[in-house]
Order: C-alpha cells, then sequence, then structure tokens
C-alpha cells in the first residue's frame, strides 16, 4: 500500500462493500451448480451477475484509481467466471451462414399471446408481430405464449394465419381451453414436414410444458424442443410495487411486497430446477439431431442454464454480437430466450431483434447441419 496514499474513512467503507460484491459475485457462480430445491437463495445471486461484475469493475477502477493494491481482489473475482461474461455480451465475427450451405433459420419468440389484452394499449401490435413474421420468414419458428381461437372472427385465427403467412406445418398443444373456441399453449411451426410429435407437461412442477417435433429436411429428420419454463407469475400489484419503489408520495409496505416478491422467485427457481432436468434427459433420448428453443424465464447464471447447456450448445455464444438481453418488460432487462443446438449443427448470425413487439424479444439464428 502506498504510505503517501492516506487510507480515508471512505477507503474502508468502500473495502467494505467491495468484500460484499466480490463474495456475492463467488456465490453467483455457486448457483449454476447448485440446485435451488437445496439452497434456493443462491438463485438469487445468479440473477444478479451482471449487476454484480459491473460492480467489482467499478472497484477495480476505483481502487486503481487510489492507488490501491486491493483491485486485485476483484479482478481476480471476475477473472474466475470470465467466461460467465460471454454468455452475457458477445463478439463473434462469423457473419451468415456460407452459400449453399443449406443454412435452417431458426427463431425464438415468446409473442404474449399476440397482445391479445391490449396491453400495448395501440391495437396494431398483432398486426405488427404477423409483419415482423413475415418479413423474416423463418424456417422454424418456435412460438410460447400462443394463443388462438375457433371464433369466426378472423383477428383471433393465429393457427391458420401463420400456417398460411409461413406456408408452414404446425405442431400446437394447448394448456388451457375455454368456452371451447380460445386456446392457451404453444407451437412450432416449420416449413419442413413434420413426422412426428411429442408433448410432455410438468404436471405438479408447474402449468406448463415442452414439445417436440420432427422434421424431415431433405434425407435428415431433425428433433425440435420448444419450451416455456417456470414464469414467476409476478400479479398487478407486485409491478406497482417495483414502480412505486422510492416513490415517498406512495405509501406501501415495503417488507410485506418485497417478502411476496421473492416467495414467488423462490417456488419458480424450485419449479424450473425440476423441469430443466426432465427436458435435459429427453434430450438425451433423442435419436436424431437437437435443436432447443424456449423463454427460459432464466439468465445464464442460473441452474436451469447449467443443467441445459450440459448436453447442448449457446448459439448466442457461438455467434452472437452484442448484448444477449431479450427481456423488455418493466424490470431489468435479462437474458431469458435462448436457442441451442447439439454438436451435430454449426450456428450463424444469432439475432437479438429490438421490436417492441411483446415482453420478449425474438431472437433468431442460422444452423447448418454439419456432414
Amino acid at each position: 500500500m502506498n504510505r503517501g496514499n492516506k487510507v480515508t474513512w471512505f477507503d474502508r467503507i468502500a473495502w467494505f462493500l467491495n468484500i460484499a460484491c466480490v463474495v456475492g459475485i463467488l456465490l453467483s457462480y455457486l448457483a449454476e451448480y447448485i440446485s435451488p430445491e437445496t439452497v434456493w437463495w443462491l438463485a438469487l445471486f445468479g440473477l444478479g451477475y451482471g449487476p454484480l461484475v459491473l460492480l467489482n469493475v467499478l472497484f477495480i477502477i476505483y481502487w486503481i484509481i487510489r492507488r490501491r493494491k486491493l483491485f486485485l481482489i476483484s479482478l481476480i473475482a471476475v477473472l474466475a467466471g470470465s467466461g460467465k461474461i460471454l454468455s452475457l455480451y458477445q463478439i463473434s465475427f462469423k457473419g451468415p451462414a456460407p452459400e449453399n450451405s443449406g443454412a435452417l433459420k431458426v427463431m425464438s419468440f415468446n409473442v404474449r399471446l399476440f397482445d391479445l389484452y391490449n396491453w400495448f394499449h395501440n391495437h396494431e401490435t398483432r398486426k405488427n408481430i404477423l409483419e415482423f413474421l413475415d418479413h423474416q420468414q423463418p424456417d422454424i419458428l418456435c412460438i410460447q405464449e400462443f394463443y388462438s381461437s375457433d371464433r369466426q372472427e378472423e383477428q383471433f385465427k393465429n393457427d391458420d394465419t401463420l400456417k398460411t403467412l409461413l406456408s408452414a406445418s404446425a405442431h400446437i398443444e394447448y394448456s388451457l381451453t375455454l368456452r371451447k373456441t380460445d386456446h392457451w399453449g404453444i407451437a412450432t411451426f416449420s416449413r419442413f414436414p413434420i413426422i412426428y410429435q411429442g408433448v410432455v407437461s410438468f404436471k405438479e412442477h408447474g402449468g406448463n410444458s415442452f414439445i417436440y417435433t420432427d422434421i424431415v429436411r431433405n434425407k435428415d429428420t431433425i428433433r425440435i424442443f420448444n419450451t416455456h419454463l417456470e414464469s414467476v407469475r409476478l400479479g398487478w400489484a407486485d409491478y406497482r410495487f417495483f414502480e412505486n419503489l422510492g416513490n415517498d408520495e406512495i405509501r406501501q409496505d415495503e417488507v410485506a411486497g418485497g417478502k411476496q416478491i421473492l416467495k414467488r422467485l423462490k417456488i419458480a427457481f424450485i419449479k424450473r430446477a425440476y423441469q430443466a432436468r426432465l427436458l435435459r434427459d429427453t434430450i438425451k433420448q433423442s435419436p436424431y439431431p437437437v435443436i432447443l428453443c424456449g423463454d427460459f424465464n432464466d439468465t445464464p447464471s442460473s441452474y436451469t442454464y447449467g443443467i441445459l447447456t450440459g448436453e447442448l450448445k449457446d448459439s448466442f455464444r457461438e455467434s452472437g454480437n452484442g448484448s444477449g438481453k431479450s427481456y423488455a418488460g418493466p424490470f431489468p432487462s435479462f437474458r431469458i430466450d435462448y436457442i441451442f443446438h447439439d454438436n451435430h449443427f454449426t450456428s450463424y448470425d444469432f439475432t437479438t431483434y429490438r421490436e417492441k413487439l411483446s415482453d420478449h424479444y425474438p431472437v433468431s439464428c442460422e444452423l447448418v447441419l454439419k456432414r
């Protein structure tokens, strides 16, 4: 320590906070390997990995300015998990797939029911989503939070509309039907023939499911998995709680509100742990090359991500650029929408579309089957 640079009271406070941030980032590394069923609160540190990296970088800068070797502790902590940074921010020079490579354009998109309840207050969102998909023309489209209706009004017939728009076949599984005409579920659309369909419900471990769809392209059979893992299921009161934090003009019980949100997070973390293992075990049994798309509702520092990347590659890490954040809702932006693939494929041109069409951004990539 440089004796000519006097230690101040602010340095002592900074050192205390620095240690807390270092402990926090180390715990975030453990979150990927320890199931929330065992220690649920570790998942909170996994959720906070991005901010923890930023805070430690700020401490590195601070101690360098102060000419203290104390910067080394945060530097070592960040470098210890440097591979995780590439799951949030990526630089790739691969570009689009080579011409005549037979690349498949794969897209995953949580469409938020095509704005069925008019969250955007403009009555144009469904039309804009369809125009976007028409422009992109993916070969394989995996949709979460899919909605369609059997009623006569054209604007509700999303299944038929997308089949026509994309010249595609469809595998659609509904988890909820009301009035015998209105359906909520998950859907995979393919420009190639579908020869087999399967669905696995999470049953008591959540209301969601995953589907798998075998398609044939030329002489190759490929199995497409599409999933929507357990969400936190925040209610209107929870959103209001976050919006009003720090607003002295609005009185609210912040302790009670915080406990309620932690309870919802705990339930979701635990359910996703089971769901991710079930999905992984089913993927292992696939006799064909695998592509996995979905809204995982979890970050790259989560147990869910760790379980699934044990078997598959993350196309964002293989061919993405910039920030991978895909959640476009009112909370801090997280990367929770993914396209994974096994070793049979090479990924190119992973793209996150910053289109305000849902509370999720659509993501796509080009996948080339190796020969």
